[in-house]
């Protein structure tokens, strides 16, 4: 084929424009690519002047077949917006007769000028076509467009085999933001773990009072990653969320108070205090709840009432004492220093208890100011120089020296030396402890020390998971619900390189959900026990599977 001057193009292009020949103007543009940038400019800049109804289907065409002219001419799609704002009309009839090979593009375009006149035809489409990419394109338009009379119809292609589809309704859905689109959306929760994500985070990112609440419910979903998601999201909007996370301590689920104040003590936000104090006040019956509180306490800025975490080292619960000791040393005062003397000074096994928690929750501010009780030092010193974890021991050494208490790390020298030589025995065997908290870490390396194991702790799953391979402990012990992956994602993983029998792993959880334990056993759970745990339990556990 000859190749075609530029000049006949010109020509020819503004013959079609005077004759409103758009068939042949059509064939002509067809050639544009051929054509020097200055030429192919030239040509578009004539259809400035030329009626809307020639216009717009003919640019768009261009624009559709060569999308990369829109980068070279900007003003070529200023020019086509135009003749749509100038007759949306005409527009209108070309989305509507179906037979233009550019409506992909123009409904797209419609949504990204927001064309509020384009509702009315995008919604009839929307309800007739049956082309995939077609309908795709409409749902993000009206998204665009932003008119939340769409939201009813777009949310029915939520439950669509179409996973483009869906996911194309669920992103219109959050830019609407209604409380329809907001609603609808909440209701498919639960069905397929990247769709919960991306609900989710259409949620976070419109933040009205209806997301935020939609949010919060999260947090009582039969689904451990729906839980762990939403909490994530909640953590991320900080204040905006704490009004009705305050409102759930109010509450009487145990399992909300919990997760609720996870969210707060992740949140780190001081206007938390109050609330979580009143709830302490009320003496919830749960122990896994009085120690979430506590746990929460201490990682707040405490500023004033830091009486109230005095009550929780004289709590039946070993953990709750555990979390209370960790509150206290965080915001140690003269107040609760006085208090924690009287306690130590009465020298009875409650005293005893008290030093046990001190040590194994490296609660420093404490123990250096309650080493001039003579009880607190000499029973401290014996414990940490025979029983202590090597871990924590080695945690005091350096504080003492940083100190320079030479007397101290000269008795701790001595116990070390007068403590009975080990027997021989075989290796210990190994046990993996998975938290995200590091207060349940900590019980757990001391518990598991005391009950003749090797401990190994992890606060991040997803590390967790890559070690176990590597290690091949004799058994794991997981949490339930963590940050980015849950204790049952945990398992999963760890299932496809060990067996049952090759490695016992036991769920310890705040949580006694059917759903939770349903699929913990699916997943390969050998074992649930419920916190609060205590070591005579997570041993007779251990002893099942290790003997």
């Amino acid at each position: 084929m000859a190749k075609i001057k530029p000049s006949s193009f010109i020509n020819e292009i503004k013959h079609n424009i005077v004759e409103k020949d758009a068939v042949k103007a059509e064939i002509v543009l067809s050639h544009i690519v051929e054509m020097e940038l200055a030429v192919q400019k030239e040509a578009l800049d004539l259809f400035w002047l030329s009626p809307a109804e020639f216009a717009i289907p003919l640019l768009a065409a261009v624009l559709d077949r060569y999308p990369y002219l829109s980068n070279s001419f900007p003003e070529i799609k200023e020019h086509l917006v135009a003749k749509i704002l100038e007759a949306p009309m005409a527009y209108l009839e070309i989305l509507q007769d179906g037979k233009s090979d550019s409506r992909g593009f123009l409904i797209e375009l419609a949504g990204e000028i927001g064309l509020d006149d384009a509702y009315h035809v995008l919604m009839a489409l929307l309800n007739n076509e049956s082309d995939h990419d077609l309908l795709q394109k409409i749902v993000v338009a009206l998204g665009e467009i932003g008119d939340s009379g769409a939201a009813s119809n777009i949310a029915e292609l939520l439950y669509t085999d179409d996973d483009e589809l869906v996911m194309a309704a669920v992103t219109a859905l959050g830019h609407l933001g209604s409380s329809t689109a907001i609603h609808r959306l909440s209701e498919k929760l639960g069905f397929k773990k990247e769709l919960d994500f991306a609900i989710l985070d259409v949620f976070m990112n419109v933040q009205s009072q209806e997301a935020i609440k939609k949010l919060n419910h999260t947090l009582t979903s039969h689904h451990a990653h729906v839980r762990s998601a939403g909490k994530e999201k909640l953590i991320l909007l900080g204040s905006k969320a704490l009004p009705i996370l305050s409102e759930n301590l109010l509450q009487g689920d145990p399992d909300l108070l919990i997760h609720t104040l996870n969210v707060m003590g992740d949140m780190g936000d001081e206007g938390a205090i109050s609330a979580i104090r009143k709830l302490i006040h009320k003496q919830p019956r749960d122990a896994n709840v009085r120690f979430a509180a506590y746990e929460t306490l201490g990682r707040l800025p405490l500023t004033k009432g830091a009486y109230v975490l005095a009550a929780g080292l004289q709590d039946p619960v070993d953990n709750v004492r555990s979390a209370a000791a960790t509150a206290i040393d965080c915001n140690y005062n003269e107040i609760l220093a006085a208090g924690l003397k009287n306690m130590v000074r009465i020298e009875d096994e409650e005293a005893e208890e008290l030093v046990r928690t001190v040590i194994s929750t490296q609660s420093g501010n404490i123990f250096l100011d309650l080493l001039e009780i003579d009880f607190f030092r000499k029973f401290a010193l014996e414990y940490l120089g025979q029983e202590a974890h090597a871990e924590i021991r080695e945690f005091f050494i350096a504080l003492l020296k940083d100190n320079d208490m030479q007397d101290e790390l000269a008795c701790l020298a001595d116990d070390d030396k007068s403590a009975p030589a080990p027997a021989a025995e075989t290796a210990k065997k190994r046990v993996v402890a998975i938290d995200d908290s590091k207060m349940i870490l900590g019980i757990f390396r001391s518990m598991l020390h005391a009950l003749g194991y090797e401990p190994f702790i992890f606060i991040d799953p997803e590390v967790a998971v890559e070690e176990v391979i590597q290690l091949k402990p004799d058994a794991v012990l997981t949490d339930l619900n963590m940050p980015g992956i849950t204790g049952i994602e945990v398992t999963r993983r760890l299932r496809e390189k060990f067996s049952k029998d090759e490695l016992p792993i036991i769920m310890v959880t705040t949580q006694n959900e059917n759903h939770d334990n349903e699929a913990a056993k699916a997943a390969g759970i050998s074992d649930i026990l419920h916190k609060p745990f205590t070591k005579e339990g997570i041993g007779e556990a251990l002893a099942r599977y290790l003997g």
